[in-house]
């Protein structure tokens, strides 16, 4: 929707025929060209445009001549620069209806028409303001084999905002001769010191994208100082806020599971200045990676599937070393079970709980808690008991309280412990209410304070991404947590419709 200014400032360039005053001496035949104008009280000259919306414009072209003969562009360029500077082509038909991807900032948008017959032509510009999408939360999906993201703008994470709303289809708006095919794996947004962007990948790619105009900037291959043998993504990690109370500065540090294996970009000692993943090996084998790598303190950490057990690495090394660990709960080198997930959660800044299952699945799992500020395994939990438990692969967890969920089919439970007891006590149903026809596909607990809010929504906000797969629809519910119990509002504070599969989400800053 656009938002009209009141001044108008019109530019109009057209062909003219001029005469002059004198006497006509001579014997010659006249023929008096056909109209063709932009009708100036049909249009308005200056406008803002939010970024990704649609615009749409009916320029009021008047033309008594042989329209068919007519081809038409609207371009852009930067306002202030020279005109032959063309920033993007929009579309080539006389109406306009086309998406603004641009970066936000002022614009020439220029209407041509041109008489392919005569090659007489006009062109008619306006001032056109892209307005920044802002803030949100950014929802990945896959739908159609296509692999894309929309932005939830929503007033309980942005207290200045009028309304809630989608921003839809953002990467592929912005990218669209580079689609991502697949499933989807991750989203994460990145910004240190001067680094910043936005990190999209599904099972057989990966991206680096500017946050301003979701253009890419690095395709798979240039994010690594090695391009990797095979390119399978499988898990991303890259947090804001984790080491300072800063939620809006990621730590310096972006880890990737791809293939198996580790890699390390570690912008943290670069200054900010563009750095590049780089493979961790193992210092006495081979090893697989599970997809939840971490960091600890001043170390990288990786859960090693293949001989099940925690490596380490330096910060700037690039060898996975064998993690000693304190504590009698389990050893670190023998674990001898599957990871299903791992995350941070309650009791510390490298506070993971991470749970597992037998090599041979016989159903059972378990739940530990590691420490991996003070590598320490503190305690071993067996959960087999929980409902559903057996079939969960998608859970959350809270920093700000002693809050963990986990979903099973429709079903959302929560899990309740005492970590100051060592105590797993249960768990329960969290909310019933997602329709049977829905599967829970996404959690996330809200990572972000909010902005301009009068209360932290960190941890206030589960989010809960779920797919019909007979409508072929995805929705995001975001529940409201006490964040001291976990007890979620039985009325959602909104739900949000109109997504493919949802698998991951990320706040944008």
């Amino acid at each position: 929707m656009l938002t009209l200014m009141p001044k108008r400032i019109l530019y109009l360039f057209i062909l003219a025929a001029l005469t002059g005053c004198y006497k006509d001496k001579g014997n010659y035949t006249y023929t008096e060209l056909p109209a063709f104008y932009v009708d100036t009280n049909t249009v308005q000259g200056e406008f803002i445009v939010p970024q990704y919306d649609t615009l749409r414009l009916n320029p009021g072209l008047v033309y008594e001549g042989n329209r068919a003969a007519l081809k038409f562009s609207w371009t852009t360029y930067l306002y202030g620069s020279s005109i032959n500077t063309i920033a993007d082509t929009l579309a080539r038909t006389e109406i306009l209806a086309a998406p603004i991807a641009l970066f936000p900032e002022r614009y020439w948008l220029e209407f041509t028409a041109t008489d392919t017959l005569t090659g007489r032509r006009m062109a008619y510009r306006y001032l056109m303001t892209v307005e920044g999408i802002g803030s949100g939360m950014m929802v990945l999906y896959e739908k159609d084999n296509r692999v894309d993201f929309d932005l939830i703008k929503t007033r309980l994470l942005e207290g200045l905002l009028e309304k809630d709303e989608v921003v839809r289809n953002l990467y592929t708006i912005s990218n669209p001769g580079h689609p991502l095919t697949g499933k989807a794996v991750a989203i994460n947004m990145f910004r240190f010191q001067t680094a910043q962007y936005i990190s999209v990948f599904s099972e057989n790619d990966g991206v680096q994208i500017s946050p301003a105009d979701m253009g890419i900037i690095k395709n798979f291959n240039e994010q690594f100082a090695a391009s990797p043998d095979l390119v399978r993504p499988q898990g991303q990690f890259a947090p804001f806020g984790l080491t300072v109370n800063d939620f809006e500065n990621s730590s310096g540090f972006d880890l990737l599971v791809n293939g198996g294996q580790a890699y390390a970009n570690m912008v943290l000692f670069a200054f900010g200045k563009p750095t590049a993943y780089s493979l961790l090996f193992a210092s006495d084998g081979d090893y697989e990676a599970a997809p939840f790598i971490k960091y600890g303190l001043a170390r990288i950490v990786v859960y090693d599937q293949k001989n099940r057990r925690f490596l380490g690495a330096s910060p700037l090394g690039t060898t996975l070393t064998p993690i000693i660990s304190n504590g009698s709960a389990f050893n670190f080198q023998s674990v001898g079970k599957d990871m299903v997930y791992m995350d941070y959660g309650y009791g510390g800044t490298y506070m993971n709980y991470a749970v597992f299952k037998e090599p041979v699945d016989d159903g059972r799992r378990y739940l530990y808690v590691v420490d991996l500020g003070a590598s320490a395994a503190r305690y071993a939990w067996d959960i087999s008991a929980y409902p559903g438990i057996s079939s969960a692969t998608k859970f959350a967890y809270g920093t700000r309280g002693q809050l963990m969920y986990y979903a099973a089919g429709n079903k959302l439970y929560q899990i309740h412990f005492d970590l100051s007891a060592g105590q797993e006590l249960g768990a329960t149903e969290a909310w019933p209410f997602i329709p049977p026809n829905e599967e829970i596909t996404c959690l996330k607990m809200c990572p972000h304070p909010g902005r301009n809010l009068a209360e932290n929504a960190k941890d206030k906000y589960l989010f809960v991404g779920t797919w019909d797969a007979t409508a072929n629809k995805g929705k995001v519910y975001v529940l409201q947590a006490n964040v001291t119990s976990g007890v979620l509002t039985a009325e959602p504070a909104a739900v949000f419709e109109g997504f493919g599969k949802v698998k991951d989400l990320a706040f944008k800053f």
